[in-house]
């Protein structure tokens, strides 16, 4: 556990906390909801916002992309809102969080500022973790484009799965943001009810922040869809194109072959194979049926 005092407001910040850090907490803020404190020892599955009468307790996900493992993950923040304490919990390493904190440890700028309230606290700092997604979503938008280019490069099947891996990011972005809106909004009406209509404006700009990235990820969704199925189109096309290729080249080669089998049968008294230069006649004959067989396909513009 950790503490920071900013200008008016304390920040207790906990990472992957012990019963006995819980039990500390409950100690020191016994108006904490027994609810809550049992509900901090583990992570949350659902993103809310509720009211207990003297504090909030909010639980958002922020997506995090695991550069290692090519991985989108959802990283939890649950967070209790009293008159004059922020409590943030987490239960893996989120960069963005912890630069925040550094920031405000070392920045008097930022500590007049980000600490008039609580609230004022909770607002920079989720506008910060919105920022960092919107880098993220930029970074995308780099790989996006370099697949773009490769897909008219003719590297179709190469990027195939680079596609489908970016594919799955989005997915995994689009599920830990999506519930953010109604939680936002819930935010607003339940902190407002809480702490007056001066903070409103603050909350709601918290879902403009949270819009702001729902739009450049559809953005970033449809145009991965998009070039999903060129690229598959293309690949599709490459493959109907090798299967024509070896479809008439097997057609051509059935006549000779045909021709061959026949010749080839215990049979007595077959054309041209009593004859003394039967051999080059038969030869000749498969020639020619290949070459008839040939400017016929080319007449019809099949080859």
């Amino acid at each position: 556990m950790r503490e920071l005092t900013i200008n008016k407001t304390s920040w207790i910040s906990l990472v992957k906390p012990s019963y006995e850090e819980i039990k500390e907490l409950g100690a020191r803020f016994p108006q904490i909801h027994p609810l809550v404190r049992e509900e901090l020892l583990t992570p949350t599955i659902r993103q809310r916002v509720e009211n207990y009468e003297n504090h909030l307790y909010l639980v958002l996900y922020f997506p995090n992309f695991m550069e290692e493992v090519k991985k989108t993950v959802s990283r939890e923040v649950d967070v209790i809102l009293m008159p004059e304490v922020m409590i943030t919990v987490q239960y893996g390493a989120i960069s963005a969080l912890e630069d925040f904190w550094h920031g405000c440890e070392t920045e008097k700028a930022v500590q007049d500022q980000y600490g008039k309230t609580p609230v004022h606290l909770l607002y920079y700092l989720l506008r910060n973790l919105f920022a960092f997604s919107l880098k993220e979503l930029d970074q995308i938008q780099e790989e996006i484009d370099v697949m773009e280019e490769h897909v008219f490069t003719g590297r179709e099947k190469e990027i195939l799965e680079d596609i489908a891996i970016l594919r799955r990011n989005v997915l995994d972005f689009r599920r830990t943001i999506k519930p953010q809106q109604h939680t936002l909004e819930s935010l607003v009406v339940q902190g407002t009810q809480l702490y007056g209509e001066k903070v409103k404006p603050f909350l709601t700009d918290l879902v403009g922040e949270y819009l702001k990235v729902w739009s450049l990820l559809e953005n970033h969704k449809e145009t991965l869809d998009a070039l999903y199925e060129t690229n598959d189109s293309l690949l599709a096309a490459k493959i109907n194109e090798t299967m024509r290729v070896f479809t008439i080249l097997a057609f051509i080669s059935f006549i000779p072959a045909a021709i061959a089998n026949i010749y080839g049968m215990n049979i007595s008294h077959i054309p041209l194979l009593e004859r003394p230069n039967a051999f080059w006649m038969i030869l000749g004959l498969m020639a020619l049926a290949t070459g008839l067989v040939y400017l016929m396909l080319k007449w019809r513009k099949l080859i």
